[in-house]
C-alpha cells in the first residue's frame, strides 16, 4: 500500500526523525553545488536526473541528512548537511572529498544490494533490497528532482585523475 503524501515510506526514516523538503533547509545551495560536482566528477555525458529525498533530521547531536537516487548511475548517495547552512556554495571539492561519494558514501545498486538482512550479515556497506525501494520510493514520489548536466571539466585539473 503506497504510503501517503506526508508520510515516509517503511523503512526510510530512522525512529524519531523529522522529515523536511530539502528546498527548504538552510544548505540546499551547498548541497546542490555538491552534487552538481559529483556529477561533473563521475556522470558520464548528458544530463542527469538526481531524486533528493527529504531531510532527514534526528535528535540535537546529530547532523540532518538526506539520500540521493541517481538513476543513471545506478546508485544512492548518503550525504550529510551543515544544520547551521550553506557558509560558500561556490567552494570546489577536491578529488579526495569528491572520492567519498565515489566509495563510502554510496551504495551501488548492482553490487552493495542484497535480498535479505541476513545476507548483509553485519556489513558496514551491504544493504537489503527493501531499504533500497524505500528510498528510491522515497527520493522519487516525496523527495526533489534535480535536473544536471556533466559540465567539461577544465584543462590542466590536477585533481581530476586522482583516486
Amino acid at each position: 500500500m503506497p504510503a501517503h503524501a506526508d508520510e515516509p515510506e517503511e523503512g526510510y526514516t530512522p525512529a524519531g526523525a523529522s522529515l523536511s523538503d530539502p528546498r527548504a533547509h538552510p544548505d540546499w545551495r551547498c548541497l546542490s553545488s555538491l552534487l552538481q560536482q559529483i556529477v561533473d566528477d563521475q556522470g558520464a555525458r548528458g544530463a542527469h536526473t538526481l531524486h533528493v529525498g527529504r531531510v532527514v533530521t534526528g535528535g540535537d547531536d546529530a547532523n540532518p541528512f538526506v539520500r540521493v537516487y541517481w538513476p543513471r548511475q545506478r546508485a544512492i548517495l548518503l550525504v550529510s548537511l551543515d544544520r547551521n547552512g550553506c557558509a560558500d556554495p561556490d567552494v570546489r571539492h577536491d578529488s579526495i572529498a569528491l572520492g567519498w561519494y565515489r566509495t563510502k558514501a554510496r551504495i551501488d545498486l548492482d553490487h552493495d544490494v542484497r535480498a535479505t538482512q541476513a545476507e548483509v550479515s553485519g556489513s558496514s556497506f551491504l544493504t537489503t533490497r527493501a531499504w533500497v525501494d524505500a528510498v528510491i520510493a522515497e527520493c522519487t514520489h516525496h523527495g526533489v528532482a534535480l535536473e544536471l548536466r556533466r559540465r567539461r571539466r577544465p584543462r590542466g585539473d590536477a585533481d581530476s585523475g586522482a583516486l
